[in-house]
């Protein structure tokens, strides 16, 4: 009996300490940033000619920068595209989803945020939607105007690309949202995948352990600007019914673009570009 009791003080205290760390540090459980600056001249030797900008120091020296590359042509009326990514990597993952995007004309804005690509190590939900709002601030100084920027947002992003678009319009529409992989909300794709990743699939009171809740339902029922959700149906991270319970809530214009294939991480494979670009002509 007496050891029964202290297996199950270890056990309890083993509890204890997994729902404190969840609460306490979200990103060593949700997150997979790379902690160190990806490499931009190797980028810029492969041919994508961004440059590394600073578009904000918040008041406790904190920098964030990004990577911008401005397009000369003349082609889509000086329009620029605002990506905002994923939960994991940093920027090197990612710039080649824009590449086709700038190829057709489109100048493109990259900005990485606080808990990734060296920019600090804690991830907060009120870190990103501010981090956004400043990237969309730093386009309006460069002379761009809403009916100019194309918000897109991959996965996590698309909860920057609904909180900066819901929080900015108006100050006019945009001429579009893209939301690539979109989900509902963070704590119904953690309960949705209890068990991938970090997180063992154990009971948790994860309503009170996740703080930060990502809830892009309210935002997609505010957002006014045209919309573009793409998904796939085979998708292993967010259930695909979280994309189509979003767009149910978009008002119009919105358009759905659903794969049979592909994987969560990169529809670029499919060639979701081509898809954007099409819907960019469209009014």
């Amino acid at each position: 009996m007496r050891l029964l009791k202290y297996v199950l003080i270890l056990l309890v205290t083993l509890y204890v300490l997994l729902c404190a760390a969840v609460y306490f540090m979200p990103e060593k459980f949700f997150f997979l940033p790379f902690n160190f600056q990806a490499d931009l001249e190797k980028v810029r030797a492969d041919g994508f000619d961004a440059q590394e900008v600073l578009y904000h120091i918040y008041p406790d020296g904190q920098e964030v920068k990004g990577w911008l590359a401005l397009n000369k042509t003349a082609e889509n009326n000086g329009q620029i595209v605002l990506f905002l990514h994923g939960n994991a990597f940093n920027l090197g993952r990612y710039y080649h989803k824009v590449v086709p995007l700038f190829e057709a004309g489109y100048s493109v804005f990259l900005p990485e945020h606080r808990g990734f690509g060296g920019q600090g190590r804690k991830i907060y939900q009120s870190y990103l939607e501010e981090d956004s709002l400043k990237a969309l601030s730093f386009l309006h100084q460069l002379g761009f105007e809403n009916k100019d920027i194309v918000v897109y947002g991959m996965s996590l992003g698309t909860h920057q690309a609904l909180y900066a678009a819901v929080h900015s319009e108006d100050e006019g529409l945009f001429e579009g949202v893209v939301l690539e992989v979109p989900f509902t909300s963070f704590s119904d794709t953690i309960q949705s995948r209890l068990g991938w990743g970090y997180l063992p699939p154990i009971p948790l009171p994860l309503d009170f352990l996740i703080r930060d809740a990502y809830d892009n339902t309210e935002l997609m029922k505010r957002l006014q600007s045209r919309v573009l959700v793409m998904m796939t149906e085979v998708d292993q991270l967010v259930p695909p019914q979280q994309a189509k319970d979003l767009y149910a809530l978009a008002k119009a214009p919105k358009t759905l673009v659903s794969y049979q294939s592909g994987i969560h991480e990169n529809l670029y494979y499919l060639r979701n570009y081509k898809e954007i670009l099409a819907w960019l002509k469209t009014k």
